[in-house]
């Protein structure tokens, strides 16, 4: 009797174990988020410069980015995955993240000039996620849309 509760102790221990300490690194290791970009409304018209680049961020739940996808002269729609080479922040990253577009012709992230498109997902999604579709609508020179 003794024998079979060390065991069952044993084997709880190891569940917590690979819990606390195995399942983030499964998590960085299986992380792909991935789905398509669309140009909204107005965006639509728009003629795309040459040298155009698209920031897909995902951020963990607390609002901090983790992955940064950068795409050259993207043709939409354009589609898009996240993977663990992506990760900026490997050890920040949630089991939900939350998804936001940029598009430029400048390459400076997070700077918004005339031009420039935004679009985010509203709601966070799984990180095993691949059916994700963000529209981007023009931004002002604030960064709101």
């Amino acid at each position: 009797m003794l024998k079979k509760l060390l065991w069952i102790l044993l084997a709880v221990t190891a569940g917590l174990a690979f819990w606390r300490f195995g399942y983030p690194a499964s998590l960085r290791y299986f992380f792909k988020v991935g789905g398509t970009v669309k140009l909204g409304g107005g965006a639509a018209q728009l003629k795309l410069p040459a040298n155009s680049m698209l920031f897909v961020i995902a951020k963990n739940e607390s609002g901090i980015p983790i992955a940064v996808k950068k795409i050259i002269n993207p043709y939409f729609p354009v589609n898009f995955e996240i993977s663990p080479s992506n990760l900026i922040m490997p050890d920040l990253l949630t089991r939900r993240v939350y998804l936001e577009a940029f598009m430029n012709t400048h390459g400076h992230l997070g700077a918004f000039r005339k031009g420039d498109l935004k679009g985010e997902y509203k709601d966070p999604v799984a990180v095993f996620r691949k059916d994700i579709v963000i529209q981007l609508e023009q931004a002002s020179a604030h960064g709101q849309i």
